[in-house]
């Protein structure tokens, strides 16, 4: 039996001067099946790298359907990706030899459908990916409110869909419209029914300071899938959001299952505050003042590389930081050794004013004399 393979985009994740190759990314819809895939390619004549990419897609696609596979328009294919790596090649080359320095002008990706002629031609089945495709090229590309237009166009054509609904969810989170997201997880939620989705579901209720709804669920998750310990930290980032005492339940996840928690608490902790009487808002003089930096640019270099949480205003060209959250930072670093170094504050460094505004609530975090 013949199965029909579209091609829908190819673009460059990077390159490596040193081993004189590069790594793209491509993506091609068989059948029902959507696949994103990466490949090495090393550097050479452009008709030889078409050749191979194009070998590699047959490749992956029989090891998913054990047939014989048809490229649909492939002579199109194969001149747009001798155009592509004609071009790239040539940078990459120029690139070489000024040792990184030249700037990469070229266009980095190929949508094959990407002429309003050639997309009007397919069915809606395969438009249903090459939109669910562009929306998750955008998202790589953190282009959100891209992607969600995208993920928009899939779901008219399959509205019920669990994978666009799950990153059209993402996409809505990114940008800070938890309500937006709401929807689509609930039909994430229906369709998957897990603890990995009612946490997502979970999490988009405590963005929204609605903890009653986030509770419960994270109760439904320690009944149905007996997953305690997603549970918990979910009950850990509520009482934290709220001021509470949430270090009651990271201990005890940390007494059987340390490792988990502390890569949990490096990539999704969420330092936020509920409550504004609960915050103290600095300057970036104040806070690095406080942590002991001998200048702001210090503090804000961390900040920057989203070490450390603060709140920039892009439009104003502001930063601020919030104590209460500098002190939990400091405190689950120190508490669970997240990254192997011990913090302090230097609370004597602080003006008289400063020390005034400063919220009652203690974080237990270690005060240099």
């Amino acid at each position: 039996m013949e199965q029909h393979l579209h091609l829908l985009s190819v673009y460059l994740k990077k390159w490596s001067y040193g081993e004189n190759k590069l790594t793209l990314n491509f993506s091609f819809c068989l059948g029902d099946k959507y696949h994103r895939k990466h490949r090495d390619l090393k550097i050479a004549k452009a008709t030889n790298m078409v050749n191979e990419i194009l070998s590699q897609v047959i490749k992956e696609a029989k090891s998913e359907k054990g047939s014989t596979i048809k490229v649909v328009n492939e002579g199109e294919a194969k001149k747009q990706l001798n155009a592509f790596f004609m071009k790239i090649g040539k940078e990459f080359n120029q690139n070489k030899k000024s040792r990184g320095k030249s700037r990469m002008i070229s266009s980095r990706s190929i949508d094959f459908y990407y002429k309003d002629s050639e997309y009007e031609l397919l069915t809606d089945e395969i438009k249903f990916f090459v939109h669910l495709n562009r929306g998750l090229n955008k998202m790589n590309g953190d282009l959100w409110a891209n992607a969600i237009s995208d993920f928009k166009q899939a779901l008219k054509i399959k509205p019920e869909d669990v994978i666009v609904n799950k990153h059209l969810a993402s996409a809505y989170n990114k940008l800070g419209q938890f309500s937006d997201a709401v929807t689509p997880l609930k039909i994430y939620v229906d369709s998957e029914h897990s603890a990995e989705s009612l946490n997502t579901l979970a999490t988009a209720y405590i963005n929204l300071e609605e903890f009653d709804k986030a509770d419960k669920i994270y109760k439904q998750i320690s009944e149905e899938f007996d997953d305690q310990t997603m549970a918990l930290f979910g009950r850990a980032q509520i009482a934290y959001k709220q001021g509470l005492n949430y270090l009651e339940y990271l201990d005890e996840i940390y007494k059987t299952n340390s490792t988990w928690l502390v890569e949990k608490l490096k990539t999704n902790w969420e330092y936020k505050l509920a409550n504004e009487d609960l915050q103290t808002t600095w300057n970036a003089s104040t806070a690095a003042r406080y942590l002991g930096f001998e200048r702001p640019f210090d503090l804000t270099k961390k900040a920057f590389n989203h070490e450390i949480p603060c709140y920039f205003n892009a439009d104003k060209g502001t930063i601020r930081f919030v104590k209460e959250e500098i002190d939990c930072w400091i405190e689950l670093r120190n508490k669970y050794n997240l990254d192997g170094s011990k913090y302090k504050v230097f609370v004597n460094k602080l003006t008289a004013e400063e020390k005034k505004l400063t919220s009652k609530k203690k974080q237990g975090v270690k005060v240099a004399s």
